[in-house]
């Protein structure tokens, strides 16, 4: 089954479906998901439903859909146009458009995608728009982070919380164990994942950081291997996440709770090299390292002082 086609059948898309039959759908919706694809087919298929009576027969292979993911239909506007962030020149665009009337459908709708990133210029100059767009207009803005959304657009919009799935609900579509556990949830994320031909390495060589990385002379080697992961950093620093909340769990005699089963054995191997103390200054490492990478230009220092400070931290904290 496809993203969309889970999309279509969560409770969320069947309220707005609802809403639309009974004439109560906002103009301005504001999709939260911590997942940015599963948010971005959810706002084209909301467009999608508002535009066809027969959504139901579109998923993410569908023409309608890439036409509007492409920026090549004239009625169902897709923002940023740089695919990052939303742009004052973008804002601009879209007031100037708001109000000249669509061409094939009757209603003309404006996906916008990160609109979280935006700048607080940006965001501003839609508030009026959004306050009293047009009777056929339809505003449809994704965010993964509620504070970093101005509370005056907020207020504007109808607020839609895409939930994770369950663990079950996911196995249903994918087999891959490790994407399933990475995907959070989040079935968009899940798939690519799955599709991701270097994950399972990806995965070895993070738990390997806790499980053969003994000295400071390990250090380069590792470093060099962090390297070849370079824009995955995220990834690596959520498996070493999971591999400390693991461990913490098997010395409080949690196991049950444990999460990352594919490893299972791997960290029960190593976690007595580790306290409880020496875990948790580890999770402070990563999170503060989780903050600098994407600011940081000499990523190879970062790196090698991030490994060098859990390396210092497990044996202080003897």
């Amino acid at each position: 089954m496809s993203l969309a086609q889970s999309i279509k059948e969560q409770d969320f898309f069947k309220n707005l479906v609802e809403k639309k039959e009974r004439g109560t759908l906002s103009n301005s919706i504001l999709f939260f998901c911590d997942d940015e694809q599963t948010a971005k087919v959810s706002q084209v298929l909301t467009a999608l439903m508002l535009q066809y009576p027969t959504f139901e027969l579109f998923d993410e292979n569908s023409v309608e859909f890439a036409k509007i993911l492409n920026g090549a239909d004239i009625d169902n506007r897709y923002y940023p146009k740089n695919n990052e962030k939303l742009l004052v020149s973008d804002s601009n665009e879209i007031v100037s458009e708001v109000f000249i009337k669509p061409v094939n459908f009757d209603k003309k709708i404006f996906v916008i995608n990160n609109f979280d990133v935006s700048t607080a210029e940006a965001q501003n100059k839609l508030l009026k728009v959004l306050e009293e767009p047009p009777k056929n207009v339809y505003f449809l803005l994704s965010a993964k982070r509620q504070d970093k959304v101005l509370p005056t657009i907020k207020s504007r919009c109808d607020k839609i919380i895409i939930s994770p799935l369950s663990e079950q609900e996911i196995s249903k579509y994918c087999q891959n164990k490790l994407a399933c556990i990475l995907g959070n949830g989040f079935l968009g994320r899940t798939i690519a994942l799955d599709e991701d031909d270097n994950l399972k390495s990806l995965c070895d060589f993070a738990v390997s950081i806790f499980t053969e990385m003994k000295s400071s002379k390990d250090v380069l080697k590792f470093s060099k291997n962090f390297a070849n992961f370079r824009g995955k950093e995220d990834l690596i620093l959520e498996v070493l996440s999971l591999c400390v909340e693991d461990m913490i769990k098997q010395k409080c005699e949690s196991e049950a709770l444990c999460k990352f089963s594919v490893y299972e054995d791997e960290i029960k191997n190593v976690e007595a090299e580790f306290t409880i103390a020496a875990l948790c200054e580890i999770e402070k490492l990563i999170s503060s390292f989780r903050e600098k990478v994407d600011f940081n230009a000499n990523a190879t220092v970062l790196i090698d002082n991030f490994l060098l400070k859990i390396l210092e931290v497990k044996y202080l904290c003897k």
